[in-house]
């Protein structure tokens, strides 16, 4: 194989990735580009090429949410302080707080439905952020190891990602996120944007031992 039959081969498989990528996407409820705010992009809610919010990366162009929100553990606390930052840029939508159409720094008024409001009160959900710090490796008996770097839980294709939080004293925690269980890429176009099917509670026992 010549050189240019490999880049060929390599751009060609990009290509079939991007395209898969974009279907998963598309397929899903995070498609908004046939509500006119959306200016008929799917990305574009979301993120940005040029002017984003370089404090959040990801090319990151939505509004964050500032609300205080009730914890699953009955405290208060705000979505700075309390929720790591990938969270945060899901209830940056889902808290109901901030409009749908709040992004590339324009104040939106479409807010989220009923269906996909969770609301501030997170008493009813399971606990992320400075609630769901997870147990280091070998002080748990409730609670499967993580990796060596305390970041992952499971194994094979069923791994599931622990998101960095700072408490307030400086140190950095690794917490259940929104984005431990649910990918809002859709990625493997599972039910509900897990990361992987739950069938026989097969996310649920990546953590927990039962």
């Amino acid at each position: 194989m010549n050189a240019k039959t490999q880049l060929f081969s390599v751009l060609a498989v990009v290509a079939m990735a991007g395209a898969s990528a974009q279907a998963q996407i598309s397929t899903s409820r995070h498609n908004f580009s046939s509500y006119g705010w959306s200016r008929g992009e799917i990305c574009l809610p979301c993120h940005t090429p040029h002017n984003a919010n370089v404090d959040v990366g990801f090319l990151w162009n939505h509004a964050l949410t500032n609300a205080t929100y009730q914890m699953f553990e009955g405290g208060t606390g705000t979505a700075a302080l309390n929720i790591d930052s990938r969270s945060r840029m899901c209830l940056g939508c889902h808290d109901g707080t901030v409009a749908l159409d709040s992004f590339g720094g324009m104040t939106g008024t479409n807010f989220i439905g009923p269906g996909g409001n969770i609301g501030t009160d997170l008493r009813n959900d399971h606990p992320i952020g400075s609630d769901a710090i997870y147990p280091l490796s070998g002080t748990s008996t409730g609670y499967n190891p993580t990796d060596a770097s305390g970041s992952r839980v499971g194994t094979g294709t069923q791994v599931l990602r622990l998101r960095a939080w700072v408490d307030p004293s400086g140190a950095t925690k690794y917490v259940v996120g929104c984005s431990t269980c649910h990918t809002v890429h859709n990625s493997g176009n599972y039910g509900h944007m897990l990361r992987f099917s739950n069938a026989s509670s097969a996310l649920c026992l990546t953590c927990h031992i039962k």
